[in-house]
């Protein structure tokens, strides 16, 4: 189950809730375990067993807490366990679920293609893409039967419960991304720069790729010291 979290009007959070349960059940039991080890006394077996809960804590809080999407009024940003993407609305093409919800990005100058990032955070089995196709198909074959009776729900209501999580995230920023385009070519915004005519859609910006450097400290040291303290 995937939780949107929404802190104001502009600005949405999607995440995992489960993840983020599993982050905060780990950190309890990693304090509780290191406590108990710092009381059992100095020992290399104590060293080893220290270390190894720091580093799963590090891996845990990269794979599991820190992975979100994040909808603002600049645009999307996708927060994988290493990386960040920050691709502006007019660069935003469509969004989409297959394995996890997909950003396309508009073509850089010069390419052919444009990139896809896909999100770590909102991911989807098999199960619900084959729910999805037999939905399609029942829609297809609900198109040329009469209306619903008494006791039957209509076919939207019907959509809402059939859907997946993950596919309500990824239609609700692809319905989003296509507003901000159109407002966008609508008329100037006070972002816009001076030389815009009105009614001229924003030049698209490209996406935006970081590492997280602190993230990847914070897995990679713990394992090397892990490594150390079982070598020594």
């Amino acid at each position: 189950m995937f939780s949107p979290q929404q802190q104001s009007s502009d600005r949405q959070v999607f995440r995992s809730a489960g993840s983020v349960v599993l982050w905060w059940v780990w950190l309890v039991f990693a304090v509780a375990s290191l406590a108990a080890v710092a009381i059992g006394g100095r020992s290399h077996s104590s060293a080893v067993v220290a270390v190894l809960l720091v580093a799963i804590t590090g891996m845990i809080y990269g794979c599991a807490l820190r992975p979100r999407i994040v909808a603002d009024v600049n645009g999307i940003s996708v927060l994988n366990p290493l990386r960040e993407h920050a691709v502006p609305w007019a660069a935003v093409t469509k969004v989409d679920l297959l394995n996890a919800v997909r950003v396309h990005c508009a073509p850089a100058p010069g390419a052919s293609r444009g990139k896809i990032i896909y999100s770590w955070a909102v991911q989807s089995s098999a199960r619900p893409r084959l729910s999805s196709s037999s939905r399609a198909r029942r829609t297809t074959q609900q198109a040329a039967r009469p209306p619903a009776g008494y006791g039957s729900l209509p076919p939207s209501a019907q959509d809402v419960l059939d859907r997946s999580t993950a596919e309500f995230v990824a239609k609700q920023l692809d319905e989003r991304a296509a507003r901000e385009r159109e407002r966008a070519s609508s008329g100037r915004t006070a972002d816009d720069p001076p030389g815009l005519a009105p009614g001229t859609a924003p030049v698209p910006g490209a996406p935006q790729v970081t590492w997280v450097w602190t993230q990847i400290a914070a897995m990679v040291i713990p394992v090397l010291a892990l490594v150390i303290v079982v070598l020594a």
